[in-house]
């Protein structure tokens, strides 16, 4: 009797050990006419570099990513041998299908079996694309055909419909969120509360469009307040109950790259907002104490420097061996040209800036090398103005108040007339 109690209950643990090896991550990859020993699952790394998760095994014409646990659901990248991509394909909670792809160029080719959520993906991105490019063509010519705008708002209407049917009945599906972002709406209704998004490049591609597009014209502070509501909206905890530092924090990211040295000189003020109330406050990714505090004293630099602030005073040595003190110049307009003798676009800027000096009596210019070389120049001079690059140009008026700065040589005259 015992020994029947005992195989009874080694047959339960060893059923129990099947199912806690079952692979919970089954996907079948086979590509047509593309013969390759392996495949790669490759991971989003900050949306310009991929990690590899994970390596195909081979089973006949299929390569087969196997996994105990499920990855975590995004947009992924199925690259081949060298690590070339090949298509991206959507994870969702399902990770158990197959993938036969008759030609790479043709996404209507791509059939998937045994997921409905990867299938979805595949037949939105075709049909999205396909329209994108038909858009693209009917605006190139609207100028010769005006019909053809009636066509494009046709067309977009008929996309968003089929977009908008295409969402699942299971609120929290990926798929869901991929549609959202993808669609030409507005970010107010964007579910920036799932982390998910941040396994792609939808949020990237997103705020590519939001704010070199949609903002490119506006003002700072119509930019600052966007940033707020962009921001506050990371928060759901009020109608979900969930928030996400981990979304927040890459955008805060992302648009201290993008105003740390602004296409616009009036959005350094961008800058500065983003350090006063939030890199100075809060916790982010990434962000040391230390890093927090340079990125701090470069905000404090900037708010003395920006338009229409007094100028720092400058003293130095120039290349006669004469003391020259900003604050004794006398002129109704100055120019602080700050340059390295082997740089080549300071040697052109320089035959400009003399050529300026010739045609204009109302104007002194004073060149300042900064080169490491020149141990004359208090190398908090640099500092003080800001200077990561030669040539840099400052142009002050005759009470010393900055005018305009970071412009080329050749614009100090429009700079003038605009006056």
């Amino acid at each position: 009797m015992n020994h029947i109690i005992n195989r009874i209950f080694i047959m339960i643990i060893l059923t129990f050990a099947s199912f806690a090896s079952f692979s919970q991550v089954r996907i079948k990859v086979k590509v047509e006419n593309h013969q390759d020993s392996i495949y790669y699952l490759l991971k989003y790394k900050s949306d310009r570099s991929h990690s590899i998760i994970d390596t195909s095994s081979i089973s006949t014409d299929y390569r087969i990513f196997d996994n105990k646990d499920n990855y975590e659901e995004g947009i992924y990248i199925v690259a081949d041998s060298r690590q070339n991509p090949l298509f991206e394909v959507l994870l969702g909670k399902d990770q158990t299908f197959s993938i036969h792809v008759e030609e790479l160029m043709d996404l209507k080719s791509y059939k998937v079996k045994g997921c409905k959520e990867t299938a979805t993906y595949f037949d939105i991105y075709y049909k999205t694309t396909y329209n994108n490019l038909y858009i693209k063509a009917l605006e190139s010519e609207i100028e010769y055909y005006p019909d053809n705008k009636r066509k494009i708002d046709s067309i977009k209407n008929k996309l968003l419909e089929y977009q908008e049917s295409m969402l699942s009945k299971k609120e929290d599906s990926f798929i869901n969120t991929y549609i959202k972002f993808i669609e030409k709406n507005s970010f107010a209704v964007l579910p920036l509360c799932d982390n998910r998004i941040l396994n792609s490049r939808l949020l990237k591609n997103r705020l590519d469009e939001y704010f070199n597009h949609c903002l490119s014209s506006q003002t700072p502070e119509f930019i600052c307040q966007r940033i707020d509501e962009l921001i506050e909206r990371t928060n759901c905890s009020s109608q979900t109950g969930r928030s996400s530092h981990e979304v927040r924090d890459y955008i805060l990211w992302y648009l201290y790259s993008k105003y740390f040295t602004p296409e616009k000189i009036e959005n350094e003020s961008v800058y500065i907002h983003l350090v006063d109330n939030y890199f100075s406050k809060l916790e982010i990714n990434n962000l040391t104490e230390n890093i927090r505090n340079r990125i701090i004293e470069r905000a404090n630099i900037l708010r003395k420097i920006t338009i229409g602030q007094s100028a720092p005073n400058i003293s130095y040595t120039d290349e006669g061996g004469d003391t020259i003190n900003l604050q004794d110049i006398e002129s109704d307009y100055i120019v602080l040209f700050f340059y390295k003798p082997e740089c080549q676009k300071c040697i052109r800027d320089k035959r400009i800036l003399e050529t300026l000096m010739k045609d204009r009596n109302d104007i002194i210019i004073l060149q300042i090398d900064i080169s490491d070389e020149n141990s004359d120049i208090n190398h908090d001079i640099i500092y003080q103005y800001d200077i990561m690059t030669t040539p840099t140009i400052y142009l002050l008026d005759t009470n010393k108040m900055i005018v305009a700065k970071h412009i080329k040589a050749e614009d100090i005259k429009f700079q003038i007339n605009k006056r």
